[in-house]
């Protein structure tokens, strides 16, 4: 029987490295807990028709991120301002296959024309989304904006075996590929409770469904004195009314509403100014075009100014006396009205979708029907016409407004993330 050797008898002595060679350095029994954590890698996929509010609160979200989260963010188009969220993480255009036109395809009747433009163009650009996760190592797909537009990015994640997440910023169509969409997430943040209901309509379960309303950089959105610069800039009088509306030149935002109603503004109003903030998106320029000829209607003695897309947006509404939300469809949530209630300012807004969620009407703003050129102008002039109410309304606006900063919204966002992730599944708490 072999004798085992006592523990007295062991030489535990540490080895003598050989020569030459330099003695191994013993690593710390706490280095597990030494070394960081590694970095949710969160695939950021937007592919809406233009850089408007969905994109902009993206930008804003991605800007307050947390470290912990490493961002790829990966978009359909290309054009500017699209590359300078290259600034927020890693940025790809994610361009799609359009081997056949689906819009041709319907137009011939060509039986199966879904399945065909699925096959001829999804397909492809889904395998691109696939094998780019897989080569950025993602952990987790954010959809942002609608189910409808993010469809190969969405089918993309499924064939990668990754979670998915919609940031639901827009209203879904009921459609078979957008229900697919749905029913193939781990989870949803709608932006109102609109959106919720309609998610829920659609067949998700209410517990994947997490209300996060839009947050603002509360910095740049505050009560300012407006600039004498940009009176100056823009020919206004330091007693002249502004009516500020804000929002892509697109055929729901409301615009040719204002034209109907500033007739009406303006004879009580003559001095005033209609401000028009934001350009064109999408294939469709002929809903511009209408409003930019509009606008240079003499009966209207060049008080209607279409300003295009600004930089300085904080600025126009800190100089305006009125904001003005007037989307004809409901609005998912209409940042917009939000911007005007930060810097403290009497607005107005449909009362459909998104502004309900916010405002109180005649308490922190006025809601008016949508499509009602008599009402909104009515609206305009209960403000000019009593200084003092709308100077009310627009101080506890400015309160209100105080609970919806970009860092809550983000924090929100971030909870959802963390339960969904690697840790999250891991039932690591975060």
């Amino acid at each position: 029987m072999t004798k085992t050797a006592s523990t007295s008898s062991l030489n535990l002595a540490p080895a003598q490295p050989q020569h030459g060679a330099q003695p191994a350095r013993p690593e710390p029994a706490h280095a597990d807990t030494l070394r960081a954590p590694r970095r949710c890698a969160i695939a950021f996929c937007e592919n809406g028709a233009g850089y408007g509010g969905a994109v902009i609160s993206l930008e804003a979200m991605l800007a307050k991120l947390p470290a912990e989260f490493a961002p790829h963010i990966y978009t359909g188009l290309a054009t500017e301002p699209y590359p300078r969220l290259e600034r927020l993480g890693r940025w790809r255009h994610m361009r799609a296959f359009n081997v056949l036109d689906p819009e041709m395809l319907r137009r011939r009747r060509v039986p199966f024309a879904s399945l065909i433009d699925n096959l001829a163009n999804v397909l492809p650009t889904a395998l691109a989304y696939s094998w780019r996760f897989k080569r950025d190592a993602i952990d987790l797909v954010y959809l942002n904006n609608d189910a409808s537009c993010n469809l190969p990015a969405a089918l993309g994640a499924k064939l990668a075996g990754l979670p998915t997440v919609l940031h639901a910023r827009g209203f879904n169509a009921d459609t078979r590929s957008n229900r697919w969409v749905l029913g193939n997430l781990a989870h949803s943040l709608p932006v109102s409770t609109a959106v919720r209901a309609e998610l829920v309509q659609l067949g998700l379960a209410p517990d994947k469904c997490t209300v996060v309303a839009e947050g603002l950089d509360l910095d740049a959105f505050s009560p300012r004195a407006p600039s004498p610069a940009l009176r100056a800039e823009l020919g206004i009088g330091p007693d002249e009314p502004v009516v500020t509306l804000v929002g892509g030149l697109v055929d729901w935002k409301g615009q040719d509403v204002l034209l109907d109603a500033a007739p009406a503004i303006l004879r009580r109003y003559p001095r005033a100014h209609l401000l028009l903030v934001g350009s064109a998106y999408g294939k469709d320029r002929a809903f511009a075009e209408q409003v930019a000829l509009r606008a240079q209607d003499p009966a209207l003695g060049g008080r209607v100014r279409l300003l295009g897309m600004r930089n300085d947006v904080p600025a126009i509404l800190a100089l305006s006396t009125i904001v003005l939300h007037a989307s004809t469809k409901p609005e998912p949530f209409g940042r917009t009205f939000l911007e005007g209630m930060a810097l403290g300012k009497a607005v107005i807004a449909s009362n459909e979708g998104g502004p309900l969620d916010v405002i109180e009407d005649g308490v922190d703003g006025l809601l008016i029907a949508p499509r009602d050129a008599d009402g909104l102008a009515a609206a305009v002039l209960r403000l000019l016409d009593d200084p003092a109410f709308a100077a009310a309304l627009a101080a506890r606006a400015a309160v209100k407004a105080r609970a919806y900063s970009i860092e809550r919204h983000t924090e929100a966002v971030c909870e959802v993330l963390r339960g969904i992730g690697p840790a999250g599944r891991r039932g690591v708490p975060s």
